[in-house]
């Protein structure tokens, strides 16, 4: 489940297709990659997609307006009109003969809430719903059928939908494609970002959720606390048919040569790998840079590569279907963004034997290039060790750097597609045990306490009706704030007492907290709201002497 197939679709789709793919071809599993972008033509998209290979019998791209249109999964082409009405605008989807198919309405009258409407061919009125997640919501329990069905959901914006759905015998599973941290501070007490806030404070309500590399899983876990369902999957790459040296079949690499593929987004900081050119030239070395990729940076990209007096030296070759193949012609690609998930651009870079020169980023870098071995990793933002690598790799002897690329294509090799898809097997059958285990009781939440007397946060509680053996995940949200932590604590008797370090009631900050519990018992798990609580911060004496004197004001007065 994706949001969109954008015709200039990055990282994030590719690897979703490629991973939908092998589950076809080796796995013999039927596909449907489901879409919700209310776009007018994708018979097209389809057919741009089968025609460059990503679909593959067994594996269907579905839209969720197109089948509306259509009354079913056979479409065709539309049109979409915004229209002005009542203080707000309606989206009218009509079919290939005019006739009107879907409206989606916004009124400021009804609080700018959305209200979608489905007609037949005579435009008559045959459903409505009163949200947009009602209207997905009916879709997706249409397609999974009776399942059994596995909705694995790429798209972070599809996710905070999926989150709220629970159908008997669909298993959800969310994949995290970035880094779900603000990068402000030190991972991993920091802040949430706010697009991944919604799910991720609550990794429960997936029966599974997927990180790409081990690192993002372990902070992640340090920050949310795992609950039994946070896995590691990462990206497979598919090998090039001729994985031999291009050297050895007479088009010899420039050891200075430069490539680097990436949409050109301000978090790509494409900027940076242009500096480094700049600065390996100056240096002497005869380094031309190739960028694959568009975006909204491009303009400003090629005004950096003027001011820096290298534009003959730059090419920019737009966005290609085939970009990977840039890697084979290349001596080193550059990784210089801010962040990332785990970036399949390096794994098609070192499976063709093109050398990673990347920033030590989270997350994915440091989870494939050991440095010198297969590849370098420079301190983020170090502009001058970039240009000093690419220098560095052009001085080499042949045979020097003829070991490095054996080494990058043999650690690309260890995500092949076999392995890959044994691994969600693994996690697939782990998640369908959860999604099926019995319901927990109820609990109630009773004495809930907040105390701060100092640098260190204390929640003390009462859970009756917790189960034997379960433990707890406290959720505490600060929303002045945003931040939010998950604590793990044992319960004994009923009680729960847990204490915080000093760094992790600073990132809580002041005021008063939002307090949750999950119970985790096996497999299963319960979501127990407790309310919101002000810290306590007298100091023990000043507690002490104001219970005393609370229980001699409630004590009767002696008779004499």
């Amino acid at each position: 489940m994706t949001w969109s197939i954008p015709d200039a679709h990055g990282g994030m789709t590719a690897a979703m297709l490629r991973r939908s793919r092998a589950f076809v071809e080796l796995a013999g599993a039927a596909v449907d990659v489901l879409t919700f972008e209310p776009r007018p033509d994708f018979t097209a998209v389809r057919e741009r997609l089968t025609r460059l290979g990503e679909l593959v019998p067994g594996l269907r791209l579905r839209n969720l307006y197109e089948e509306l249109r259509a009354d079913g999964p056979a479409a065709g082409p539309g049109t979409v009109e915004a229209v002005e009405v009542g203080g707000g605008v309606r989206i009218e989807h009509r079919r290939a003969d005019g006739s009107l198919a879907v409206t989606d309405e916004h009124r400021a009258d009804r609080g700018e809430r959305r209200r979608i409407t489905a007609f037949d061919r005579d435009e008559r009125a045959v459903r409505r719903w009163d949200s947009a997640w009602a209207c997905y919501g009916d879709w997706l329990a249409e397609v999974a059928g009776d399942g059994p069905a596995f909705a694995i959901v790429d798209s972070k914006t599809v996710a905070r939908f999926v989150a709220h759905v629970r159908l008997p015998r669909l298993v959800t599973m969310h994949v995290v494609h970035n880094a779900h941290l603000e990068g402000r501070a030190r991972p991993p007490l920091e802040l949430l970002r706010a697009s991944r806030r919604d799910v991720l404070s609550r990794p429960e309500r997936f029966d599974a959720v997927v990180f790409l590399t081990e690192r993002q899983r372990a902070d992640a876990a340090a920050l949310l606390a795992d609950g039994g369902n946070l896995a590691v999957v990462p990206n497979p790459t598919r090998a090039p048919a001729d994985p031999a040296p291009v050297a050895s079949v007479g088009r010899p690499r420039d050891p200075a040569s430069v490539v680097v593929v990436a949409g050109l987004t301000k978090r790509k900081r494409v900027h940076h790998a242009i500096e480094a050119v700049a600065r390996a030239r100056s240096a002497g070395v005869p380094a031309r840079l190739r960028i694959v990729g568009s975006g909204p940076e491009l303009d400003r990209l090629v005004g950096e590569a003027r001011d820096r007096a290298i534009a003959d030296a730059v090419d920019f070759a737009g966005h290609r279907p085939d970009a990977a193949e840039a890697f084979a012609e290349a001596s080193v690609t550059l990784l210089t963004s801010t962040s990332e998930g785990a970036p399949l651009v390096l794994l098609e870079a070192m499976s063709r034997g093109c050398l990673p020169i990347a920033y030590d980023i989270p997350y994915g870098p440091a989870d494939l290039i050991e440095d010198g071995v297969n590849g370098f990793l420079v301190a983020p933002g170090d502009v001058g060790r970039v240009a000093a690598m690419i220098r560095q790799v052009a001085e080499l002897s042949e045979s020097e750097r003829s070991a490095l690329r054996a080494a990058a294509r043999a650690t690309a090799a260890r995500f092949d597609d076999a392995t890959i898809v044994g691994r969600w097997g693994e996690v697939q059958r782990a998640a369908a045990r959860r999604h099926r285990a019995p319901p927990l009781p109820p609990v109630e939440v009773r004495r809930l306490r907040l105390r701060r007397p100092a640098d260190r946060l204390r929640l003390s509680a009462r859970l009756v009706g917790v189960p034997d053996a379960a433990h707890v995940i406290v959720r505490l949200e600060q929303r002045a704030t945003r931040a939010i932590l998950r604590r793990r604590s044992d319960v004994r008797n009923g009680r729960v007492d847990l204490r915080l370090t000093a760094e992790e009631t600073e990132l809580l900050g002041r005021g008063s907290i939002a307090v949750g519990f999950v119970v985790v018992a096996g497999d299963a798990h319960l979501e127990v709201a407790a309310g919101r609580v002000h810290p306590d911060t007298r100091p023990l004496p000043r507690r002490v002497s104001s219970a005393v004197r609370s229980r001699l004001a409630r004590r009767p007065p002696r008779i004499s």
